[in-house]
């Protein structure tokens, strides 16, 4: 692995742009020579990161917002950002939902969500 390596990558906040997104970070670790049980968790945690900005960040927008995707590997291992220009929106607790923040958290060593122009997720991962 390579200390200092970066990944930067911003989409049009649709349902699609989340795959394309996960495939760059896929490449990005594999580039890394991340092991794979570490990249199935941090694929696993961004992927529910990305969903939730898609969703949520821009509701009645029509998918003009965008959601930024940036990964930093360093000696104390990756960081991993998801931002997006929306508004954050508490939302009621529904039993058949909401389970992203919870997978993120339970995966991910640190998680910290800033709302502050726009929701920015940062996940740091042990290497």
């Amino acid at each position: 692995m390579s200390a200092g390596s970066k990944l930067r990558v911003t989409c049009t906040a649709r349902p699609d742009s989340a795959k394309r997104m996960r495939h760059a970070l896929a490449a990005f670790l594999d580039a890394l020579e991340v092991d794979s049980d570490h990249c199935d968790d941090v694929l696993t945690a961004t992927g529910e990161a990305l969903a939730n900005a898609i969703e949520h960040a821009y509701d009645g927008a029509g998918g003009r917002g965008t959601v930024a995707l940036e990964a930093d590997l360093a000696e104390s291992g990756l960081s991993v950002n998801v931002s997006d220009r929306g508004h954050f929106i508490e939302r009621d607790l529904r039993p058949d939902r909401g389970f992203g923040l919870r997978i993120i958290r339970s995966i991910a060593e640190s998680v910290d969500i800033s709302t502050q122009d726009g929701t920015r997720i940062h996940m740091t991962f042990s290497m």
